[in-house]
């Protein structure tokens, strides 16, 4: 390992500097910072600003890509909470030229694909940070609402935090604070080959004196009291370690508490507790765990985070079941996957079957089944059922949509999709349906844009179009109004005329996705165009997850 480390003493300007790119590996947790975290770093911030010090913000992890990406394996939480106040920062900026130099910390607006962003988070996150905080402008504007994820949420409260502490300062202390980001943040970034590598440093920085994790305490626990020899416990424990450095310690941790739910609905904390529920209801202890079940459960993870997977001829259909699955605001639907991923019998028509299924139910879970525990229940009923495709697949089984959820999907496919998640995942959803259409998955680049855009300046030509605020209010954010674009085009779009944005969607020809597609056909964009245009997209919908039928057919 010690012939692929490199370290190097930086500055945060050092890090993020042109061309430069980090990314979160999938299976990383979310983002964990509360307020009282990012203010103690805006703190010790104004300090060193006051004082021209430096403030030393400790390594940053990373593992170099064949692509020349990186991946981050240990500074999330630092470089995300900087990332927030950087924008705050810009968007209070006056200056343009100060403006742009800190959003050269964020990303390279004008690259060969759209912005290049420093970094990147995991695939239900990201497009958030993206789209609410990191694109000029965002960070004060405030149109993007967050989902139920809580790692969102606590994005949106240190926003709120540092855009109240950024503006209770004067100018010149603001533009203080920045120099002091960019050029007094001092940092040891060190550069792996391999992500073993880079997980070895993690676990060196980040556990000496410090208490394990959580799969450190299960794994001692399961080899303590499996009564195992010693060459016997060395072996799992290496492989596990494997484990741990294939999926990350984060990764690890939420993939047995999966396990640990499937065995068992209702299951404490804790290392004995997860033996009870596990190595109990385990057909063949924990040698049997350990060698078998385990190494499945780990692969089926891997399939459901990256959407990659092997299904015979049916790989694409069901790796495109996958990604739709992916693009959803809520991850309840992972459970019962990784439990059929490791009890199928390995027929492909079987997995299509299933993950088609799943995501149509998925999709109306989000939509129709609101109240979070009935929504639990149901996909506890898919969970107990997940090794038996008989039952499961059956026209009366727990995949199944009633009359009522149904009628429920369709009503919502024709409203408002207030928020942010949901807007993306349906839309990217719709892309795979439009004829000429490809499948979308969380990491293809593709933006939600509003044709009609949801906050309308007074000088704005839109209101000719749409003076009734009502109406306005009630279709901004319905299907028919959504175009699918690049970064760097919806960022050029913002609140131009229907004439302008028309012009810019199809300035090369073909549109950038096909949802966007016959947008080019409208001579003005109304309210009665976008009434029949949702009516058109929900038609779709509506046929492609066959809810005339309470089971989908094949």
């Amino acid at each position: 390992m010690a012939q692929g480390l490199r370290a190097q003493e930086s500055t945060l300007a050092d890090l993020l500097c042109n061309g430069m790119e980090m990314a979160m590996p999938p299976y990383q947790r979310s983002y964990s910072w509360e307020v009282a975290e990012a203010q103690a770093l805006l703190s010790d911030l104004r300090d060193a600003s006051d004082s021209g010090e430096s403030h030393f913000i400790g390594a940053i992890v990373l593992v170099r890509e064949t692509s020349g990406r990186f991946l981050i394996v240990d500074g999330q939480q630092r470089l995300t909470t900087l990332t927030i106040l950087l924008s705050v920062l810009r968007d209070t900026e006056t200056d343009p030229e100060r403006k742009a130099e800190i959003h050269a910390l964020i990303a390279d607006q004008d690259g060969p694909n759209g912005p290049a962003w420093r970094i990147s988070l995991n695939h239900i996150d990201g497009p958030y940070l993206r789209e609410a905080i990191q694109t000029h402008g965002a960070a004060l504007k405030r149109e993007v609402e967050p989902n139920d994820s809580e790692s969102q949420r606590r994005m949106t409260r240190n926003l709120e935090s540092y855009i109240k502490s950024v503006r209770a300062m004067s100018p010149e202390a603001q533009r203080e604070l920045a120099e002091t980001i960019k050029n007094r943040i001092l940092l040891v970034r060190v550069v792996v080959e391999d992500w073993d590598g880079g997980y070895n440093v993690f676990r060196v920085l980040n556990t000496r004196g410090k208490a394990p994790n959580t799969h450190d305490i299960i794994k001692t626990d399961l080899l303590e009291n499996a009564h195992l020899t010693p060459e016997e416990a060395d072996a799992f424990s290496r492989e596990w370690s494997e484990h741990e450095s294939r999926l990350s310690g984060s990764g690890f941790d939420d993939l047995l508490n999966q396990i640990s739910t499937l065995y068992a609905r209702k299951t404490k904390k804790g290392a004995s507790e997860f033996r009870k529920a596990v190595i109990n209801r385990s057909s063949g202890g924990t040698r049997e765990f350990l060698s078998r079940e385990l190494p499945a459960y780990v692969d089926a993870y891997v399939t459901i985070s990256t959407g990659k997977g092997e299904f015979g001829a049916l790989t694409a259909q069901v790796t495109q079941c996958l990604n739709h699955l992916r693009l959803i605001d809520h991850q309840l639907w992972r459970a019962p996957a990784l439990k059929f991923l490791v009890n199928s019998n390995g027929s492909p028509e079987t997995a299509y079957r299933f993950f088609k299924s799943l995501e149509r139910f998925a999709y109306a879970a989000m939509m129709a089944i609101t109240e979070q525990r009935s929504r639990q229940r149901r996909y506890q009923k898919i969970a107990d059922n997940a090794d038996n495709p008989r039952v499961l697949l059956s026209e009366s089984g727990p995949l199944a949509l009633s009359r009522d959820e149904r009628r429920e999907v369709s009503n919502r496919l024709r409203s408002r999709f207030g928020a942010f998640a949901q807007r993306r995942a349906i839309a990217l959803r719709m892309n795979a349906e439009i004829e000429g259409g490809a499948a979308l998955g969380p990491d293809d680049g593709a933006t939600v844009e509003h044709v009609l855009p949801k906050n309308l300046p007074n000088e704005s030509p839109w209101h000719h179009a749409w003076p009734n605020t009502a109406v306005h209010r009630d279709l901004v954010d319905t299907l028919g109004n959504f175009a699918l674009l690049s970064q760097a085009t919806n960022q050029k779009a913002d609140n131009l005329s229907f004439e302008e944005k028309r012009a810019l969607y199809f300035a090369n020809g073909a549109p950038e996705f096909a949802l966007t597609r016959d947008i080019q056909e409208k001579v003005a964009w109304t309210p009665e165009v976008t009434r029949k245009r949702t009516e058109h997209l929900a038609a779709i919908m509506e046929h492609a997850w066959q809810l005339d039928r309470g089971m989908i057919r094949f």
